[in-house]
């Protein structure tokens, strides 16, 4: 009797230390029969979702008796962003498939406010198959906030507003990259005599130009397309998806436009077409800047880039 009773004490006392493991790394842990369709264990759930491990146990046992498509369906919405459910399939497939997963979501617990969590789930065989799946859940909401502000800090020119060079560049990369059946544009636009405005009224009217033409820069072109401060008085635009040449035509007709700004600043651009003019970013911007060399000399205008310039 003393001996049991001293085990149940020492199986007491290491579950606390469990428990207090637990909320000290603010992560919860679960355990889920692959065979039965069934969550078996939830610890420490209520400090991560605010609702009790054995709450979440009872609501989901119910989807237990379902189909395996309509089970999959049932437990994504109850735990799960509906844009983040194809990252939790992977995940799934990876682990019947007899392989560990790791994943970045946003969670909740049936009708709890979304947080971004990190989940690692490994599989627990029985003879070579999947048969439970143990995983951990961390709650990283305020880590990734922080980050997606820092990211947000990286990506805009904190003195335009507009998308930063190497954001901008990244981007237009990217989108050549992945949509490379589709005609773009790439457009670099500089401000006429821009030194000489800085050196006559003051680099304080300069700056006040710059915000201007960067703001109708912006709303000179679609939702879908880059805008970007390329450095001092450059800009850079990328039109996607272009159907006919007089899109590109009417865009540059529009970035034209003279600046409001009492000093009527006006702009030249050099324009160079994806695929014709080139099929990398470096490519078509030395294209671009080529084409913004011809565009100089006679300043408020347009140049596309052509072989025989």
């Amino acid at each position: 009797m003393t001996e049991n009773h001293n085990t149940m004490l020492e199986l007491d006392q290491y579950r606390k230390r469990y428990l207090y493991a637990l909320k000290a790394a603010h992560v919860c842990v679960f355990e889920v029969d692959l065979k039965r369709q069934l969550y078996t264990f939830f610890e420490n759930a209520e400090d991560i979702f605010g609702v009790p491990g054995d709450r979440i146990l009872e609501d989901v046992r119910a989807f237990s008796k379902l189909p395996p498509d309509e089970y999959k369906k049932e437990v994504s919405e109850y735990f799960s962003h509906p844009d983040d459910w194809e990252v939790v399939d992977r995940a799934f497939r990876d682990i019947f498939a007899g392989r560990t997963a790791t994943y970045q979501a946003r969670m909740k617990a049936g009708k709890s406010g979304y947080i971004w969590c990190k989940v690692d789930v490994v599989p627990v065989l029985e003879n070579g198959v999947p048969a439970k799946m143990v995983g951990v859940i961390t709650d990283i909401d305020k880590l990734k906030l922080e980050m997606d502000k820092l990211e947000k800090r990286a990506s805009v020119d904190a003195f335009t507003g507009l998308y930063s060079k190497k954001y901008a560049e990244d981007l237009m990369a990217r989108i050549l990259k992945e949509y490379e059946k589709e005609k773009h544009a790439m457009l670099i636009i500089d401000l006429d005599d821009f030194k000489h405005l800085n050196d006559t009224y003051g680099h304080s009217t300069g700056d006040d130009v710059l915000k201007v033409v960067a703001r109708q820069l912006k709303h000179s072109v679609r939702s879908g397309d880059i805008v970007g401060r390329l450095g001092g008085d450059e800009f850079g635009v990328f039109i996607r998806d272009i159907h006919k040449a007089a899109e590109i035509r009417e865009i540059a007709e529009r970035l034209l436009q003279i600046t409001d700004h009492p000093l009527k600043v006006t702009k030249s651009i050099g324009i160079s077409i994806y695929p014709r003019d080139g099929r990398t970013f470096r490519t078509l911007y030395e294209r671009a800047d080529q084409a913004l060399y011809q565009a100089k000399r006679k300043k408020n205008t347009y140049v596309l880039y052509s072989r025989a310039d």
